[in-house]
């Protein structure tokens, strides 16, 4: 055993945010921590390196290797950090520095840890990237010059780079497409590296965790081994996160309808790079699914389409310029200084719209959020209700095109559902047409009435 937590709990502010959790993590094994946004997985990884907001009260132990981490001094902390216990964050380009090439940043990690020449520096830099399978002369690039596979390869090289005892892995495929998201965890699991491995979905753990320990609100609701939480759930939640949804097909386009918005001969150039050629038509309460690996011009087609990226062709909007977008990361997206009421009512302010209240009223009940938390900040929220704000935000302005950017790819399983059931019934009291950008078919498939394969 390598690290053992006995009856830790952790409270931000007098708030309880995890509750006496226990469990033991054996050298070399992959443990998963499943649950959606908001119930406690992360800030309980956070905790093994102390990387914990101001006010918070700890109670418990987290021992690794026969040492309390809760009882070491700031000093011993900084020398576990990244050395003993290293974290591969979910965002690369939040993580790496834009102003550094990739090796630098590698290197800075190296030799905060270890006293070596600059030739065994350099030794173990080439040998890192060929652990992560990332080219040599790739080194020398800046972060805005590698793909998003590439970027996560980097973060790896730096959270090994001194052979950590552990390795935490913090939703590291979020954003990549099927492939690229296999290629990551093939490589993490070849690295052999003791690793806690942050998901909210099941399904990316299935084939790569060797024990699984389910997250809510805070609390460890069932843990066991891969086979038996996949084969023999016992908790409701557990169940649910496992089921497969009764999707209904898409409602049919009635032959009447209009095109309500034209791409022809659209394509984006980067440099010497030139994404496209992309055609294509949708018509009014239309769903349309733009499917592409991570880098092949999904969310550059969508900014084209909202007049933000400059582009060669046609754009035909026949919808009198009523587009919204609904981002990948509501949490990114909204002010956190800022109310549920205030950030879905801003459209309108800008507008100087009447009789604001109400309509922020009559749209949180379109989708579903609870009025009693209008008055809330998003760090209050739930994954899925941060969600429901970012659609509620789009729709108040009574959209014709509404552009959603992997809508669902921080939820899990249970939340992902629901939002998709209620885009399926917004459409049907709103007429309004879907632009769905996704690296997942299976996303797709019960919402778009047809798909646009970007290769």
């Amino acid at each position: 055993m390598i690290l053992k937590v006995e009856n830790y709990s952790l409270s931000i502010q007098n708030k309880q945010i995890l509750k006496n959790i226990s469990l033991e993590i054996e050298k070399g094994e992959i443990f998963a921590l499943i649950g959606e946004s908001g119930s406690g997985k992360s800030l309980f990884a956070h905790s093994f390196l102390k990387i914990l907001p101001e006010h918070s009260m700890l109670s418990g132990k987290i021992i690794l290797k026969e040492e309390n981490i809760l009882r070491m001094k700031s000093s011993q902390i900084r020398s576990l950090r990244g050395d003993k216990i290293s974290y591969i964050f979910q965002e690369p380009m939040q993580s790496l520095n834009p102003l550094h090439r990739v090796g630098d940043q590698i290197v800075e990690m190296i030799e905060n840890h270890q006293l070596l020449h600059k030739p065994e520096i350099k030794k173990l830099l080439h040998d890192l990237a060929e652990k992560v399978s990332l080219p040599v002369e790739k080194l020398k690039n800046y972060p805005h010059e590698l793909s998003g596979g590439e970027r996560q390869r980097v973060l790896i090289a730096i959270a090994i780079a001194n052979s950590p005892d552990i390795l935490i892995a913090d939703e590291p495929t979020t954003a990549l497409d099927n492939e690229l998201q296999n290629d990551i965890l093939d490589l993490i699991k070849n690295l052999g590296f003791t690793t806690v491995l942050i998901s909210h979905d099941l399904k990316i753990v299935k084939n790569i965790a060797d024990k699984i320990a389910i997250f809510k609100n805070g609390e460890v609701v069932e843990m066991g081994k891969n086979s038996d939480i996949f084969e023999n759930p016992q908790n409701i939640y557990t169940k649910e996160l496992l089921k497969n949804p009764n999707w209904k097909k898409p409602s049919k386009i009635g032959k009447n309808k209009k095109d309500i918005l034209k791409v022809e001969n659209v394509s984006i150039k980067y440099g010497e790079r030139v994404l496209g050629n992309f055609n294509f038509s949708i018509r009014e309460s239309e769903s349309i699914g733009i499917v592409g690996r991570s880098g092949s011009g999904k969310s550059s087609l969508s900014r084209a389409i909202l007049g933000l990226q400059k582009f060669y062709g046609e754009i035909k909007n026949f919808s009198g310029e009523s587009v919204q977008i609904i981002f990948q990361d509501p949490y990114g997206t909204l002010n956190p200084k800022r109310t549920v009421f205030s950030a879905i009512s801003e459209g309108l302010e800008i507008r100087r719209a009447k009789n604001i209240s109400d309509e922020v009223q009559k749209i949180a009940k379109k989708v579903h959020f609870p009025l009693e938390k209008l008055e809330n900040y998003p760090h209050e929220l739930s994954g899925g209700e941060r969600q429901r704000v970012a659609i509620a935000r789009a729709l108040i302005l009574k959209p014709r095109i509404l552009i959603l950017d992997e809508p669902t790819s921080a939820l899990d399983r249970k939340i992902e559902f629901e939002i998709i059931e209620l885009l399926h019934k917004l459409q049907k009291q709103l007429g309004i047409s879907y632009i769905f950008i996704s690296h997942d078919l299976d996303i797709l498939k019960p919402i778009v009435h047809k798909t646009l394969k970007i290769s």
